[in-house]
């Protein structure tokens, strides 16, 4: 493709934004305080918003996918906490407990799919250690793709890496292919319609050239 399917995803994905809903702003103010409120109880947390919120496009109940930046000393050798992790489950629960009582009665579900130790990424960049690493490839993976909250926690451990010419020249053909494995899936491409179906149940149309970025997307059309 003459066009990274990286760069399509991100044209789109700004498209959609326009679109943004009450519930998608109304969301992320609410996760934007939950980080700042475990920051005064001593955990810095950040996350990627995946799925409907990264789009914008969102109603009452649909459920929050994202991706868990947190420091731990605990784990700091691992690129994941691992699941019994009492800073982990501590953060995830602190989370969801904010988020849905500030946002009552909405109910919605709040799913982890992933989790990055930003302490680990903190000591391969010091160490120089990056090449090859599949949790940094991660980290920038979803910088890219998803909707930061607390961005100034994570986003100098994503410039250092971008400035490093052989990381990028790995990571490239790895995102690509992990994107399109993600098109590829029948609730990938489920979800477009879902969000087209509630831009038109607000009165709205669909611009021209957005159906059009869509279906290139969609058909790898490079």
């Amino acid at each position: 493709m003459s066009k990274n399917i990286v760069e399509r995803y991100l044209v789109l994905k700004n498209k959609y934004r326009n679109y943004d809903t009450k519930y998608a702003l109304k969301r992320m103010q609410a996760f934007r305080l939950a980080t700042q409120e475990l920051s005064r109880k001593g955990y810095e947390v950040a996350l990627e918003l995946l799925g409907s919120i990264n789009f914008g496009i969102v109603d009452p109940t649909s459920d929050v996918d994202c991706i868990l930046l947190l420091e731990c000393d605990l784990h700091k050798d691992q690129g994941s906490c691992p699941h019994h992790c009492n800073n982990l489950t501590f953060v995830k629960a602190e989370i969801s407990k904010f988020v849905t009582k500030r946002l009552a009665p909405e109910s919605f579900n709040i799913d982890y799919l992933d989790s990055i130790n930003l302490k680990y990424v903190e000591e391969k960049i010091r160490t120089e250690t990056v090449l090859g690493d599949e949790t940094l490839y991660c980290l920038l993976f979803y910088r890219n793709i998803g909707r930061p909250v607390n961005r100034p926690l994570f986003i100098p451990f994503c410039d250092q890496l971008e400035e490093n010419h052989d990381f990028v020249k790995e990571i490239i053909p790895w995102a690509s292919e992990a994107l399109e494995g993600y098109l590829n899936t029948n609730q990938h491409r489920m979800s477009f319609n879902k969000y087209n179906e509630r831009i038109r149940a607000r009165g709205l149309s669909l611009p021209e050239g957005l159906q059009q970025e869509l279906q290139a997307y969609m058909e790898g059309e490079s």
